[in-house]
């Protein structure tokens, strides 16, 4: 009978697990779907110091979701988006508008596609 307690347990562990991972995901992609899509009207505006603050802020909100999300992620997503965030506030800086709003658009895509590996349907299991 202990042995049906304690899989129970697990079993619940585990879904609490991944529902705190979705949650969480879900949170971190519309936060940073969010600024980056603020970054990229900024610099399409020609307000450039506004989005650089963005982006910084963007990063700013990566690097505190990170260590969070390398536990229970793949780390290449991960690390594609951090490096396109780290490059970023230079583009921006030194006026490569073109490739700041083509990096902007990569983001977005690693992001949805971050989000979309975390939900649990039939083309995620098999």
């Amino acid at each position: 009978m202990k042995r049906v307690w304690f899989a129970f347990a697990l079993l619940l562990a585990v879904i609490l697990g991944s529902a705190f991972g979705i949650h969480h995901t879900r949170k971190i992609t519309d936060q940073m779907t969010e600024i980056v899509e603020e970054a990229k009207d900024a610099q399409q505006t020609g307000r450039e110091k506004d989005a650089l603050q963005l982006i910084q802020k963007a990063s700013k909100t990566w690097q505190d979701a990170h260590p969070v999300l390398c536990a229970y992620m793949e780390h290449n997503t991960l690390g594609e988006i951090n490096q396109l965030l780290c490059g970023m506030p230079e583009l921006c800086r030194y006026g490569a508008k073109d490739q700041f709003l083509s990096d902007c658009d990569k983001v977005l895509a690693q992001i949805r596609d971050m989000a979309e590996a975390e939900i649990p349907d039939m083309k995620n299991i098999f």
